[in-house]
């Protein structure tokens, strides 16, 4: 323990700013969730429709989610689009952060997700749709917790998340050993949240389905 307590005590100094960090991941994420469902929920209506204009249309929009390498889209999103957004005949900017495009490129990723497996759910007869809709709702959950890891991507993009705070401690803590025990830090956190959200999808997922 001699040699790592130094590092322990970095850590534990560092551990607000870190928390500040995976709390952006948490944001990405939930922000990356709730747009890619409501995309995702469209599209899949697109592809019930009785018109056949509309359901490939939604069809190939799925195929386009579902194959967009969200990673290279998030450079995309920063090099192409501005900081700032002005709105019409207003000198008012908004704000488009970075942060926010990473969330937008996770976001197509649910919004595929969604469209497969919502299609599934409201295929299937009234009389089964409950159950449908549960396997979806614990699906989803779970995909959940594949777009909070996915999330740490953004530091590549200049987003201030976990991964990126990470390094900043590493360089000011400036040992080379002290990186293998901040990472492994990082990866605590996520695999802590990861699994807590998990355990409480299936607890959830199991009581609604003895009701």
């Amino acid at each position: 323990m001699g040699g790592i307590e130094p590092v322990v005590k970095d850590l534990y100094v560092w551990t607000p700013f870190l928390a500040a960090g995976f709390m952006w991941n948490i944001v990405i994420s939930l922000v990356a969730l709730i747009v890619g469902t409501g995309w995702g929920y469209v599209l899949a209506r697109l592809r019930l429709s009785p018109h056949d204009v509309l359901s490939k249309a939604g069809n190939a929009a799925t195929e386009l989610m579902r194959n967009i390498p969200t990673f290279v889209f998030q450079f995309y999103l920063v090099f192409m689009l501005p900081d700032a957004l002005s709105l019409p005949s207003t000198a008012v900017q908004l704000p488009f952060p970075s942060w926010l495009k990473a969330a937008l490129a996770l976001a197509l990723a649910v919004a595929g997700f969604v469209s497969d497996n919502l299609l599934l759910t409201l295929s299937e007869p009234r009389e089964e749709r409950r159950r449908a809709m549960l396997l979806f709702v614990s699906n989803w959950g779970h995909f959940f917790v594949v777009i909070v890891m996915a999330s740490s991507t953004a530091s590549v993009i200049g987003v201030s998340e976990l991964v990126s705070r990470c390094n900043t401690v590493i360089n000011v803590i400036g040992k080379t050993e002290a990186m293998l025990w901040v990472y492994l830090y990082a990866m605590t956190w996520f695999f802590l949240f990861c699994y807590s959200t998990t355990v409480l999808i299936l607890k959830l997922s199991r009581r609604l389905d003895r009701e």
